[in-house]
């Protein structure tokens, strides 16, 4: 319950900034769209211009959005911040502050850039594009229910839990076990290409246990759906399990995609703040 309540609020916390920003340029879409020379006698151009009294605090929130970006590799490398939360809901926020800073620095762009800021804009559309790589391949990679990363013998563990659950539901002697065993031991592990798309792996091994589950017509609609998803989540398991070492290369390689982008979007914020701090342009109400 307490986990829905924090997706359901992230959720409502998207619609919310969004339905803000489409309000804003919605209402600012003439000053947004107008040539330069336009905009500077437009009279919104005191209030959305990027030294403006909104255009600068949009800068300045989607500054302090993308800072606080870096708490999530804070939480996820120093043994002091463990008990910080849970890794998976650092996550969600650092994905919702990869997503909603890019958007505030837009807005602070009135859409408009060019030279030194160019550069800064297309590397931080570059970090927001390779992190949602970076979010898939991360959920390839079992975790346990804290978010942590589990190696091998937690990985057994965690399968044996889920046939131990599937052994409530159906006797030690029932034949289902003897075709299972059939199906695992003919079971073919997948590419690493194909491991990147794992969601078409899900349909079919779902398709093929429901056929499977079929030939047992003794078995309850309500214990084969619960038997079904616990087949499936085992198989996936099992799945990740076989992908784990070449996963693991994968998110190498794109840290080394990520990383330059992020490094140089951040010196050339810094170089911006402390340009616009020097020439003056201090953001008040």
């Amino acid at each position: 319950m307490y986990e829905y309540m924090k997706k359901s609020f992230l959720f409502y916390a998207y619609v919310m900034f969004f339905l803000v920003v489409a309000g804003l340029v919605t209402w600012g879409r003439e000053y947004y769209m107008s040539p330069l020379a336009k905009k500077v006698r437009h009279p919104l151009h005191a209030t959305l211009r990027q030294s403006g009294t909104w255009g600068h605090l949009f800068g300045i929130l989607g500054t302090v959005f993308m800072l606080l970006l870096l708490l999530y590799s804070v939480r996820k490398r120093f043994r002091f911040a463990r008990h910080w939360g849970h890794l998976n809901l650092w996550l969600r926020v650092h994905i919702f502050l990869g997503i909603t800073g890019p958007v505030l620095v837009l807005m602070h762009t009135v859409f408009k850039f060019s030279g030194i800021v160019s550069l800064s804009f297309w590397s931080m559309v570059l970090v927001v594009l390779s992190g949602m790589i970076g979010k898939y391949i991360y959920e390839l990679i079992p975790r346990s229910l804290s978010g942590m990363e589990l190696n091998r013998i937690e990985l057994e563990a965690e399968e044996i839990g889920l046939t131990f659950e599937m052994r409530k539901l159906i006797p030690a002697d029932h034949r289902f076990w003897q075709l299972l065993a059939v199906n695992d031991a003919s079971d073919v592990p997948p590419s690493i290409l194909a491991s990147l798309f794992l969601f078409i792996e899900k349909i079919k091994i779902r398709r093929r246990f429901s056929r499977l589950l079929k030939e047992f017509n003794e078995i309850g609609h309500k214990k084969r759906k619960t038997l079904l998803a616990l087949m499936v989540q085992r198989r996936m398991f099992i799945r990740k399990t076989q992908l784990l070492k070449q996963t693991m290369k994968v998110v190498d390689y794109w840290h080394l995609v990520h990383k330059p982008f992020v490094i140089i979007m951040f010196l050339i914020l810094i170089l911006h703040v402390y340009i616009a701090v020097k020439m003056g342009y201090v953001w008040f109400m």
